[in-house]
């Protein structure tokens, strides 16, 4: 023990020597530290706000205030790095000086943005492909539902319609249709690598980017899916020594932008006693209601919140949001509550050879739905749509009774009393989406670099339905509840090796090859019914408290669990000599069980090149062209979106139900024949265009024309019983071809010290047409508005030779005796028409596309618009049709339009050429003016005050509520019933919002 004291206090003084050496070592290194102040601007002296000064290697920064301000405590022999967004970065050493002013470059031109591309990135100077990147801060302002409400306009030969409904889903199309199926003209999402993300994942101000690959030769890498071209999305994420919190804000009210016409209860009264009709006593009870008001609400309210943040190190970065929507609609009982979380952590290992993302999002979204939003049928075989009973109910009728209950049509034919609709009938959905990513990158030897990507995405909808003891939909039941639930998983896992090399400072070489598992679960669920409530005050929350009559079977719904597998192969060559002849080839090959045995696997091979001519030598002496290049690619891809899991298998379900034994039992028989040789639509497409850039950046853009072909479309065609177990069968039937020219430019008109204007538009043509069909399907007779005294009338057809969307109704010319005549099929002219003397009457797409946009800044200010618009097109206005019937006059609420008819035109409302109208228009989409202020201290860097207005003005011919049709009807994307205003007008709002965003 002696002996071990002298070594032990040895080895204490050793350590606190130590100690105290580190001790002074750190003290000095305070001491040594310097407030370092200065002032940040651009190559003008213009001040810039909000740039990050970090301490390189360390956490430890700041941003810069709104005149470019900044301070920071840094040691000597340090080094400050500057960064802003648009500008190159610069670090400068920290040395004995206390100030350091900085002036920031401009990056040296767009060429060398970076564009988000199939399993990589790319910059715009790589480019060999049609891809549009639209960055967050050109995105459309306003209340925005889904991030695809963002790109309205944006993108040229993307076009994107939407209405007023707070739950409706955009119907997106890009470059024309590509399929007859409903949904099989939409487009393939990404989420940060993620493919198939669902697109409410993201809110929208967490959105960074937007890339569109439009041409084939660009999406073919994501095979299968990709044929309505691809669209990545690409968050916010934080950087290297970026510390940051974000608050973004607004609130909105919005009013109706336009109403259908419809005749007032006086107006209704005066033209049926001058007609010679006369109204029952149930018709008139002296009501003078104007149902598009009672159900509307005098304004609409809508809020979003959203608080971002974000950190980190050269190691460690994390970054995370929290948004909320409450998006309140305009007609009562429609409403949006959602809730978005996310966050993202970063970490390097392995001397930063190794990178792993982990990245969590969830949504939960609660709406409040109409009965339009769910497909219904009534007990008297009435469609119970709300606008339809809006127009349809008589303003003649009160809403109530005298005892206060609502006024019910007696006969129950003539529609349902539209405020007992949003009153009595209940539909509440929840929609929980969770997505769990991992990714992990590992840089190799020789230039290899390995990329695992991992991901779980779940999807759970609740659905609670209750009709009411009074509900008119449920008569007699004395309360009908359903409650759902349903839960959809998918599972993925892609990983991809890509090695690059270069050499001689000529030759630039990559290689990616890839394999993919791809499997989703949809339908795992179930459903409930219960019906004979003692109270209406539970709702649909205790089915237990029904007690149905004897003999009543549960309606378990028609949903099935179902599980589709895709397996991919994929590879991807890029080679570039001298960064003037650029090459890309690319070849997936995917195997899916949603197609027939014999045809489950299928190549999707692509190829583009580019010449940047800009850097030839014979270039050099010329000023005007800064960037000039040529592309050309080739590409094939497939559509499988929308087909389940067993769509070529032979199916059994229910076919209805025998009586045994004192029982109703189900019958179950076949309801699907099998096709074995089913395979997916294909589009081969073939892309041209030009990038230029002239006047030193002044003048950019870019001009695409594109051949795009598709083949073995899939539709449902009729099929012999005696050698099928239906009489249908799901079989690839024909081809369609779309044509088109798309144009992009952009500019700075002015440039100067204080005030500033960018412009920027783009406009596309398409031509689409039907090349063939199959040997057992000539004609498809599609778009049924279902009319009053029409059900089953046809307004448009599907046939080799014509666009999708052709009308084919009868063609007016005008009246005889009162009433509307049309020419027969004989050449004559008749007053009782019939289907064949029907017509081909013009094209339901729009033949053109436009967006055309403007910013202004003047010192602190910013004012920008934007315009888009369509034309070419027309609109078969069946509501107006439908309604229209003037010797039904004191039956049914009619049009304006009805009072100035003949009262014994007993055709008025037929479908004809007379309600064809022009869908062409201008819309001033949004306006913003926005404010800079100066907030004294270090706590809040920036903030920025706005105002924005939506849907300002429309220029139309259109007679009816707006001529920009959303095609999603009753929660599904039509194919085929296109272009018809058939009663399901939820009216598009007009909207003024008032924000802020805040930068702490």
């Amino acid at each position: 023990m002696n002996k071990l004291r002298p070594r032990l206090f040895k080895a204490i003084n050793r350590f606190s020597l130590l100690c105290l050496i580190l001790f002074f070592s750190f003290s000095y290194a305070v001491a040594q530290k310097t407030v370092i102040k200065g002032s940040i601007k651009d190559a003008k002296g213009l001040p810039l706000p909000s740039v990050t000064v970090v301490i390189k290697g360390t956490t430890v920064g700041t941003t810069s205030g709104i005149n470019g301000d900044y301070s920071i405590s840094a040691p000597k022999g340090s080094t400050l790095v500057f960064r802003f967004i648009g500008y190159a970065t610069k670090e400068v050493t920290v040395g004995e000086e206390s100030s350091i002013n900085v002036t920031l470059l401009e990056s040296e031109n767009k060429l060398n943005e970076v564009v988000v591309v199939g399993y990589g990135t790319t910059t715009k100077k790589e480019l060999t492909s049609a891809i549009s990147t639209v960055k967050a801060e050109q995105f459309n302002a306003g209340v925005v539902t889904s991030p695809a409400d963002l790109l309205e306009g944006k993108v040229a030969g993307l076009n994107i319609t939407n209405d007023g409904n707070p739950n409706s889903t955009p119907t997106v199309t890009l470059r024309g249709p590509s399929s007859l199926r409903p949904g099989g003209s939409t487009p393939f999402y990404v989420i940060d690598g993620v493919p198939g993300a669902d697109f409410n994942l993201v809110a929208p101000s967490d959105i960074a980017s937007i890339d569109v690959l439009k041409d084939a030769s660009a999406a073919a890498i994501y095979g299968t899916r990709a044929t309505n071209g691809v669209i990545i999305v690409t968050t916010k994420k934080a950087k290297t020594g970026q510390v940051r919190m974000t608050y973004d804000g607004y609130g909105s009210f919005e009013k109706v932008a336009n109403q259908f016409e419809v005749a007032s209860a006086d107006q209704l009264r005066a033209y049926v006693k001058a007609n010679g009709q006369s109204f029952t006593p149930a018709n008139d009870n002296g009501g003078n209601t104007d149902w598009q008001k009672a159900v509307e609400r005098s304004h609409g309210f809508s809020q979003n919140h959203n608080l971002s943040f974000g950190g980190g190190s050269d190691k460690t970065t994390y970054s995370g949001s929290l948004n909320y929507l409450q998006d309140q609609g305009i007609v009562k009982s429609s409403d949006l509550k959602r809730v978005i979380g996310r966050i993202n952590v970063s970490q390097k290992a392995l001397n930063d050879k190794l990178k792993l993302d982990f990245s969590v999002n969830n949504s939960v979204s609660n709406a409040d739905l109409l009965v339009n939003d769910i497909y219904l049928s009534s007990a008297n075989g009435q469609n119970p749509g709300l606008f339809k009973s809006i127009v349809q109910y008589l303003p003649t009728r009160s809403i109530y009774n005298a005892d206060g209950t609502f006024y019910n049509d007696p006969t129950l034919k003539l529609g349902y009393n539209p405020v007992g609709l949003i009153t009595n009938d209940s539909y509440k959905q929840k929609i929980n989406l969770l997505l769990a990513n991992t990714r992990a990158e590992l840089q190799l030897p020789f230039g290899l670099v390995y990329n695992l990507n991992l991901a779980y995405q779940s999807r759970t909808t609740d659905n609670n339905t209750y009709y009411n003891s009074v509900s008119e939909l449920a008569p007699g039941l004395n309360g009908k509840a359903i409650r759902s639930t349903y839960d959809d998983t998918k599972k993925l896992m892609e990983n991809y090796l890509t090695y690059s090399h270069k050499w001689n400072d000529k030759h630039d070489f990559k290689v990616l090859f890839g394999y993919s598992f791809d499997e989703t679960t949809t339908g795992d669920g179930f459903q409930s019914t219960n019906q004979n409530f003692i109270s209406d005050v539970t709702g649909s929350n205790n089915l237990a408290l029904g007690t149905p009559a004897s003999g009543y079977r549960v309606d378990y719904g028609s949903v099935a669990v179902e599980t589709l597998r895709l397996i991919s192969f994929y590879t991807r060559l890029n080679y570039s000599y001298m960064g003037k002849y650029i090459f890309q080839a690319s070849v997936r090959r995917d195997g899916s069980n949603a197609f027939g045995i014999n045809n489950r696997w299928g190549y999707f091979p692509a190829g583009s090149a580019a010449w940047r001519i800009s850097d030839e030598s014979f270039m050099k002496f010329q000023s005007l062209f800064d960037d000039l290049k040529l592309r050309v690619g080739y590409g094939k891809t497939g559509n499988s979106l929308g087909f389940p899991a067993y769509t070529p298998l032979t199916q059994y379900n229910t076919t209805g139900s025998f009586y045994n034994n004192g029982t109703y039992i189900g019958a179950i028989g076949p309801t699907q024949n099998p096709n074995p040789n089913l395979k997916w639509e294909a589009t081969a497409t073939i892309n041209g265009g030009i990038d230029f850039s002239i006047l030193k950046g002044r003048l950019s853009g870019s001009v695409d024309v594109y051949n795009k072909k598709t083949t073995d479309m899939i539709s449902s065609i009729p099929v012999s019983t005696v050698t099928n177990l239906v009489n249908t069968l799901t079989a690839n039937v024909g081809s369609m071809v779309n044509k088109g020219v798309e144009i992009a430019l952009s500019g700075t008109p002015v440039k100067g010290s204080n005030f500033n204007w960018s412009s920027y538009g783009n406009i596309s043509f398409n031509k689409n047409k039907i090349t063939s069909l199959g040997t057992n399907l000539s004609k498809i007779y599609v778009g049924d508005p279902e009319g009053p005294g029409q059900s089953g009338i046809k307004v448009s057809i599907i046939e080799a030779g014509y666009p999708l969307g052709e009308f084919y109704t009868l063609k007016y010319l005008g009246r005889t005796n009162g009433i509307s005549t049309f020419l027969g099929a004989n050449g004559q002219p008749t007053t009782t028409p019939v289907s064949t003397d029907q017509t081909y009457a013009g094209n339901a797409q729009p033949t053109y596309i436009f967006g055309w946009g403007n910013d202004f800044s003047y010192k602190k200010f910013s004012f920008n618009f934007f315009f888009r618009g369509q034309g070419g097109n027309k609109i078969m206005n069946a509501s107006l049709a439908g309604f229209n019937q003037p010797t039904q006059a004191s039956a049914h609420g009619v049009p304006v339009l009805t009072l100035s008819e003949p009262g014994n035109d007993v055709n008025a409302n037929l479908y004809s050429t007379r309600y064809l109208e022009s869908g062409a228009f201008i819309r001033l989409s949004n306006a913003t003016l926005s404010y800079r202020i100066k907030i004294p201290g270090n706590y809040i860097h920036s903030l920025k005050i706005y105002v924005t207005g939506t849907n300002l003005f429309i220029i139309t011919k259109y007679k009816g509520v707006d001529p920009e049709l959303n095609l999603n009807l009753n929660n599904q994307q039509s194919g085929q019933f296109i272009g018809v205003d058939a009663n399901n007008f939820y009216p598009r709002t007009r909207s003024f919002l008032a924000g802020l965003t805040i930068d702490l």
